[in-house]
């Protein structure tokens, strides 16, 4: 764990611990926290220049999630970040003074690569650095040579306008660990300890189809859309175990029936239109409880919505009536179709303003639709409505426009 102030604590130490290595070469030689000076100096100077942070590659994925679905903290999230510094060397040249310094430098990161627990506790012993806790961080900041060519160097000196070039070698700083400042909720303890072993194999589901509410046991189900009246037939394998229960997009479903390779379930009445995950969950005993400890692969599903009614509302606008309430936060989309055009069929895609009123009932605004027939259809995230047909072609549902 390290707070806000980690950056800076490893520049100073880094800083106080250089400037142990070259006193030993250079009597009176000093160690600066900045960038390379605009005008070059003859006294024996070091600057330490921290010119770029990037994400640590190997640590950043390790911070898993950190809140549960309320958003209640779980973890405190932690940031990993590699720090990039260049040391650039000042004094007499005829005396060979850089030359010495960066020699001293170099061998002291490679005799000793890390910052020690007591360089860095030095470093925050006065302000403003008084609080800095990287001293207690599991992580020790480790220091490498970085291999730059005569591009990459050429590039960095530029970005440093006005600023000659210096004897200098980069060095990056692996790694530090930000926390951020939420606490995370403590665990009760573990009041009993129970072990149990029982044998199973995991149900799968295969695929999701569905089936009219009145169908006789035994219709096969429909591959065809999904809508809110239908009941929702998954096939797969082992799924007649006991101790069955169905979460459909995260809300509990009722099971019509169950068998060894097929679960037919009622969709909830409240589940928006979308895509939607469907999971079987079943009772496994430990102990004195029995809980859903056996879970199927969740099998996604498109719940669609039906339109029931579309008619012009005033002059630019049409009022589409759904058989599912939309959300606020859901996105819709008008699809019209010429259904029988003459020449070249009209097609019009539009979308309603966001965010939606809550609500069964839309009003889409349109323009430029020349009069005739179209069928009407309505996307909802993505999951269109269908239309019914006859003799081959498509029926319904449809509007009238004037134009």
């Amino acid at each position: 764990m390290s707070n806000f102030l980690a950056v800076a604590t490893a520049t100073r130490a880094l800083q106080t611990f250089l400037a142990r290595a070259v006193a030993a070469v250079e009597v009176g030689a000093t160690v600066a926290t900045t960038k390379p000076p605009a005008d070059p100096t003859s006294d024996a100077l070091v600057t330490v220049f921290l010119y770029q942070v990037v994400p640590n590659a190997a640590l950043r994925n390790r911070d898993t999630v950190t809140r549960a679905g309320d958003g209640t903290v779980l973890k405190r999230p932690q940031a990993a970040i590699d720090l990039h510094y260049l040391i650039s060397f000042y004094g007499d040249e005829s005396d060979f003074v850089p030359q010495r310094l960066l020699g001293a430098v170099v061998a002291a990161l490679h005799e000793q690569p890390v910052l020690t627990r007591s360089d860095i506790q030095d470093a925050v012993s006065r302000p403003p650095l008084l609080g800095s806790d990287l001293a207690a961080s599991p992580q020790l900041v480790r220091f490498t040579p970085t291999q730059m060519d005569l591009d990459d160097l050429s590039k960095l000196w530029s970005t440093m306008l006005q600023t000659p070039y210096a004897l200098s070698v980069p060095y990056q700083a692996t790694a530090v660990l930000l926390d951020g400042q939420s606490l995370p909720t403590s665990g009760k303890p573990v009041l009993r300890r129970q072990v149990a072993v029982t044998s199973f194999t995991r149900p799968v589901i295969d695929e999701v189809l569905s089936l009219a509410p009145d169908a006789p046991e035994g219709t096969p189900p429909d591959d065809g859309p999904i809508t809110a009246e239908r009941h929702l037939v998954l096939r797969g394998a082992n799924l007649g175990r006991p101790g069955l229960s169905a979460l459909v997009g995260g809300v509990g479903a009722e099971v019509v029936r169950a068998r060894e390779n097929a679960v037919v379930l009622a969709q909830p009445d409240d589940l928006p239109a979308g895509v939607h995950p469907v999971q079987l969950r079943y009772d496994v005993a430990i102990g004195d409880a029995a809980r859903p400890w056996l879970e199927s692969n969740a099998a996604p599903y498109v719940r669609r919505p039906r339109v029931l009614q579309a008619a012009p509302e005033g002059d630019g606008a049409l009022r589409v009536e759904l058989d599912i309430p939309v959300r606020p936060e859901q996105r819709v989309t008008l699809l019209l179709d010429e259904r029988a055009p003459q020449g070249k069929a009209r097609g019009h895609q539009f979308t309603a303003p966001f965010p939606l009123p809550p609500g069964a009932t839309q009003v889409v605004p349109i323009r430029d639709v020349g009069a005739g027939t179209y069928l009407v259809r309505v996307q909802v995230d993505g999951a269109e409505s269908p239309l019914t047909h006859a003799d081959g072609t498509f029926a319904g549902p449809t509007v009238d426009i004037s134009g």
